[in-house]
């Protein structure tokens, strides 16, 4: 491929990402983390407060405003605003990973060369990271896109030549961290920081330019100025004490000693699943002689944020997705220098031939599971045979290895979207709390009190739209003046005990039963919902002696 191509390839590949992103991005049923943006969006325009983020009727002191400001914009270009849509919040999510894509690429291009950046690009887009996470409303999709783009901005602020630019750049990163901190919060941009402090020391050539390229002080000023308004109004609305105690007051930030177990060493690389083949390549990286700045860099801005998150009090590994476009870039310059001539002669078909066979038992496996678009399934099929097409006539040709990648991504982005639409993909339990929140709403009158019972039901939230108090006592339910109760398995023995059950129906979620549990005097039991066929009447369950 010319460098021409290699470019127009990176950008086809993040529009690619978008068209991946709209893949059942409007069907899928909402998962509790989505609704908590787009409930919270919901509620903040029912208060017209859009300082004090507010869920279920109290505020949320878990996470800056930014994506919910962000879907809230695409809300009302919608005309939706009033009731957000679950691709509304999708949305902003999907722009941000074919942001993440193309950042990906320049990275590599920066650091490596067109074909590096084309391969890391490829690797990106039809990473599992990318795909679980733009169809998802959570911030967690813009919080990696933010950071992405302040290590870009980094890298090319480190190759300047001239102050000017390099100080253009440097204000350039720090922007893009102070909106990470607006989207989620300063704990990845801080490592971050930090690892590019260190490469600036470590790297010999750097030391006289690392406050040229840090610029602490103008750094300090822009995280303020974005994000410091906020907090101020924020910490006026709530008061003090409330936001001292909560996550925006930074109670996960409070540092745990680590278990011995190296969590986000192993776990981060489910980021860049199905790309485990190229796990192995990584050895070669010892060899790498003219390389070493590049690989200092990528060694540092992904071992110190895992690192630092091991002392954290909770192990996700979703936390690295911002490190994606390094671990992408890692894999890229592993696999250029394994796969010399010789190698993609020889091994490169068996590689198609694996790959497309797993790909291939995906589709069949979707069908098997029950696809509700089966046509969906054979316009994947007819892809995956026309991309192994492709890739043969490249090999007669001597096909170059970032052609193999790109065509070995455009596999797995097809195959995945043809699978999108399968419930199983992403679990039953998110369509049975669908179906069981519109058997709810048809069980229980709008008018009629509704209560949780030592627990959250954030789903159920958003699909009924309205408030469901959470009561951890008896008093509560009286103050509430709870007619209809809503209690998971594991607690409905201790509400049966604190107060009279006169009926109750159980209510599929797919992994067990929340069951809807009507209080009060025995005459309630000739309530019409209790009689419906919406009401599964199974016993409730005994408590273990």
């Amino acid at each position: 491929m010319t460098t021409r191509e290699l470019a127009i390839w990176r950008w086809v590949l993040a529009g690619l990402t978008i068209l991946l992103g709209l893949a059942n991005m409007v069907d899928l049923p909402m998962e509790p983390h989505e609704t908590f943006v787009v409930r919270t969006v919901e509620e903040m325009h029912d208060r017209g407060e859009w300082i004090v983020p507010y869920l279920n009727d109290r505020p949320r002191l878990n996470k800056p405003p930014l994506s919910y400001w962000f879907t809230a914009v695409v809300a009302e270009i919608a005309g939706d605003l009033h009731r957000v849509a679950p691709w509304e919040g999708r949305l902003v999510s999907v722009l941000a990973g074919a942001g993440l894509v193309a950042v990906t690429g320049l990275l590599g291009v920066a650091l490596a060369g067109p074909a590096v950046g084309l391969m890391a690009a490829a690797i990106a887009a039809s990473s599992h990271g990318v795909f679980y996470y733009i169809h998802s409303a959570r911030p967690e999709m813009l919080y990696a896109f933010w950071c992405a783009l302040g290590l870009l901005a980094f890298v090319r602020a480190w190759q300047a030549d001239q102050a000017s630019v390099r100080l253009r750049w440097v204000m350039g990163m720090w922007g893009a961290f102070a909106l990470a901190c607006l989207t989620k919060g300063p704990q990845l941009p801080l490592m971050l920081v930090l690892a590019l402090a260190l490469f600036t020391r470590l790297h010999a050539p750097l030391r006289p330019l690392t406050l040229d390229l840090l610029r602490p002080v103008w750094g300090l000023l822009i995280l303020a100025a974005v994000n410091l308004p906020w907090w101020y109004a924020m910490r006026q609305g709530v008061g003090a004490e409330a936001l001292q105690h909560s996550q925006l007051g930074g109670s996960l930030l409070r540092p745990h000693l680590p278990d011995g177990n190296p969590y986000y060493f192993y776990r981060t690389w489910q980021l860049v699943l199905p790309w485990v083949a190229l796990l192995p390549t990584l050895a070669t990286l010892r060899r790498a002689e003219g390389q070493r700045p590049m690989l200092l860099w990528l060694a540092l801005v992904i071992a110190v944020p895992a690192v630092l998150l091991s002392f954290g009090p909770q192990a996700r590994w979703y936390y690295m997705l911002p490190i994606l476009p390094a671990l992408c870039l890692a894999l890229a310059v592993a696999a250029e220098r394994f796969w010399n001539v010789e190698r993609l002669r020889r091994w490169m078909p068996i590689w198609l031939f694996v790959h497309g066979g797993l790909m291939l038992a995906l589709l069949v496996w979707s069908q098997v599971k029950g696809s509700p678009l089966p046509w969906l399934s054979v316009a994947g099929l007819f892809g995956l045979m026309a991309l192994c097409a492709a890739a043969w006539r490249g090999h007669r040709r001597g096909m170059a290895l970032p052609g193999w990648l790109l065509v070995t991504a455009l596999l797995f982005m097809t195959t995945t979207a043809s699978v999108a639409y399968t419930p199983r993909m992403w679990g039953l339990d998110r369509y049975a709390d669908r179906n069981g929140a519109l058997r709810l709403a048809r069980l229980v009158r709008a008018d009629e009190p509704l209560v949780s019972w030592r627990t959250d039901v954030t789903n159920l939230i958003y699909y009924l739209d309205r408030a469901i108090p959470r009561a951890e006592h008896p008093p509560d339910l009286t103050r509430l003046q709870a007619r209809w109760v809503l209690a998971p398995t594991r607690t409905v023995a201790s509400l049966a005990a604190a107060v009279p059950v006169s009926g109750h129906c159980a209510l599929d979620t797919g992994d067990g039963y929340l069951w809807l549990i009507r209080v009060g005097a025995a005459e309630a039991q000739s309530n019409p919902a209790l009689s419906s066929p919406d009401c599964d009447r199974r016993p409730l369950p005994v408590p273990a002696p």
